[in-house]
């Protein structure tokens, strides 16, 4: 029986360091999730698409933005023009340059922008990372059995192909810049190619792909992590405290 695993990578496998910068006040914030402050604040997240180097160099060409989580039924329409908009360039290039200067971030940089239902941009935001101690392991073990490991994630295409090579994952199995929407498409597809797919979150945007896979795997490292109780909801079949358990989880699925 073919198996197939898909990992989230911010909070899952990458131990992700964010920082927002708000674009009124030019205060910086650290901020553990990204998601949890989004929704409290009924905002939707953009990432910014295209090479890194164009917005260190503030320049808009070849850039384009992509929701990739949206507090609304329906996501808002989002202008590229946004980039234009005062101060919004500036702010990205200097979340960036916080990002490389204030988190230990062996993945690349992804950038995006808050928004208002609106249109205003609010925020500008830096993510970067490292992967968990446990996870190249994890990850070599399974292929090592012969399941299938793939990655999709929210974040950026550098950092998600960067983060798939460390780790071995072919990058025609990596689904980047993924909305909840796009993940849940990703297990549907999988499963009529495997006799079992595994989804593997943590956090609330994971939440629609794990209710289209075999099993769901939600891991809590500590505090962080999604809001919510999630051993409580249906569309969980495991919470765990780290990719060790999802190791052993995998290996004990037997052919029926």
């Amino acid at each position: 029986m073919r198996k197939a695993v898909v990992l989230d990578k911010s909070g899952t496998i990458v131990d992700a360091c964010r920082v927002l910068l708000d674009l009124k006040s030019g205060e910086y914030l650290f901020c553990e999730n990204t998601l949890k402050y989004v929704t409290e604040r009924n905002e939707a997240l953009v990432n910014v698409r295209g090479p890194l180097r164009r917005i260190m160099d503030g320049r808009t060409e070849g850039l384009s933005l992509k929701v990739s989580c949206s507090p609304w039924l329906r996501a808002p329409k989002i202008d590229q023009d946004l980039l234009l908009k005062e101060g919004v360039m500036e702010g990205l290039r200097n979340v960036t340059e916080k990002v490389k200067t204030s988190c230990e971030s062996k993945l690349g940089v992804c950038a995006a922008l808050l928004v208002r239902q609106e249109g205003e941009v609010t925020h500008a935001v830096g993510l970067g990372g490292r992967l968990y101690p446990e996870v190249k392991g994890v990850v070599r073990s399974l292929a090592a059995s012969g399941t299938d490991v793939f990655l999709a994630t929210g974040n950026c295409r550098e950092a998600s192909i960067r983060c798939a090579r460390l780790l071995g994952i072919p990058k025609e199995f990596v689904l980047f810049d993924a909305d909840p929407q796009e993940k849940m498409e990703l297990v549907k597809k999988l499963r009529g190619f495997y006799g079992v797919v595994i989804m593997v979150g943590n956090d609330v945007n994971d939440l629609t792909a794990m209710t289209a896979a075999d099993l769901g795997i939600m891991v809590r490292r500590g505090h962080k992590g999604g809001e919510g109780d999630f051993s409580r909801r249906p569309e969980v079949d495991y919470v765990v405290p780290s990719l060790k358990e999802v190791e052993t989880i995998v290996s004990e699925i037997k052919r029926p």
